[in-house]
């Protein structure tokens, strides 16, 4: 399936993520994949996608990116103990959507359209290094973020996550919970007045969270109804 067939999916659910591919020396490769539920369904566009990352001192890297068949690898060094917040931001694609399907472009340039939209993703993963000491959970990047209170995620316990959307927290919003090892959804909780949600934690093995939010109120005469954003962010199980 072509790139851009692939692409129009995120209307329906597809998301971007970030895996653990190779942790060695201070030498951090992480996959960015594109699919649904933990399994790679077509590629992201390079173009749109930035990736960063937020070292330990508040210094912001610049990871390689590079491209193989299903899925981008992001590279980078992490020369001190502590933990690297890494972020893959693909920036807003607008997709249209006619009686005849999905088109990428503005409302203007399509006839019938039933619905327009702005859609943003970010996928998130924190990484730690060395003895990396206590983990404080801070917001760093994204108009919608997850924001774990621990890093650690233990089978049978919870996993306590704060949702921000534009720096507020924000109640009502849907947590979805993904196991790489089951690849589906494994709970859904809906945040507290706090922007809080607990999700248990089933089994071993990669965990995705994922939060989608609309802003009606993010739209553009002509172009778009609304704003679609949606956040990522995965953890790995360790043994309590």
């Amino acid at each position: 399936m072509e790139m851009r067939n692939t692409l129009t999916l995120m209307v329906e659910g597809h998301e971007i993520w970030l895996e653990k591919a190779k942790i060695e020396d201070g030498n951090v490769e992480l996959a960015l994949i594109y699919g649904h539920n933990m399994r790679a369904d077509g590629i992201a566009d390079p173009e749109k996608i930035t990736p960063i990352v937020y070292s330990p001192d508040g210094a912001i890297l610049e990871p390689a990116l590079t491209s193989k068949e299903d899925r981008h690898l992001m590279t980078f060094q992490a020369g001190k103990e502590g933990y690297y917040t890494t972020i893959a931001d693909f920036a807003s694609i607008i997709i249209s959507r006619t009686k005849d399907g999905y088109e990428f472009g503005p409302r203007f340039k399509f006839k019938d359209v039933i619905y327009a939209g702005a859609y943003h993703q970010m996928a998130k993963r924190i990484v730690p290094i060395g003895d990396a000491g206590a983990y404080r959970g801070e917001l760093v990047h994204g108009i919608l973020e997850i924001v774990p209170k621990d890093i650690r995620c233990e089978v049978g316990g919870e996993v306590e996550l704060n949702v921000y959307y534009e720096g507020e927290n924000l109640a009502s919003a849907e947590v979805k919970a993904v196991s790489k090892e089951e690849g589906k959804e494994m709970a859904l909780v809906t945040t507290d007045d706090n922007g809080i949600a607990k999700v248990p934690i089933a089994c071993d093995g990669e965990w995705m969270f994922l939060v989608r939010h609309r802003d009606p109120t993010k739209k553009v005469s002509e172009e778009y109804d609304e704003s679609v954003f949606v956040s990522t962010l995965v953890m790995e199980t360790v043994e309590g």
